[in-house]
């Protein structure tokens, strides 16, 4: 389970690597430096399509598929593929948010805590 969501988000990458390089190659065609064809290589990748979401809601169903089946039978899932990778996506994806809060505004990092810290029922430094 956990390589079918791997390859699934390969294919996503696959995707916009492909869409890079062609918008690349076609600005060069017309004419422009390698700086300009680098940049729109870049840029062209990184924009989302509208499959993206549709893949990453099957590799992450997936994904899950896996944890219950890991659960199911009766596994730890520190050794769980599917939940080893879940958790350094998700992980990932929430630190990013903690470093973007956290250049723009310090005061907002906050929000990040735990609710049970939130709440007073846990202190941060216990």
């Amino acid at each position: 389970m956990a390589r079918i969501a791997r390859s699934i988000l390969g294919a996503k990458a696959q995707i916009h690597k492909l869409i890079g390089h062609v918008t690349g190659w076609a600005v060069k065609k017309i004419g422009a430096g390698d700086a300009a064809q680098a940049f729109a290589d870049e840029l062209a990748s990184n924009i989302p399509l509208p499959t993206d979401a549709k893949m990453i809601a099957v590799a992450r169903g997936v994904q899950v598929a896996g944890i219950v089946l890991c659960v199911m039978d009766n596994r730890d899932l520190t050794k769980c593929e599917c939940f080893i990778d879940l958790a350094l996506e998700e992980t990932k994806e929430r630190l990013q948010r903690i470093l973007v809060a956290a250049k723009s505004d310090w005061t907002g990092l906050a929000r990040f805590t735990s609710p049970a810290i939130r709440s007073g029922s846990l202190r941060p430094d216990a």
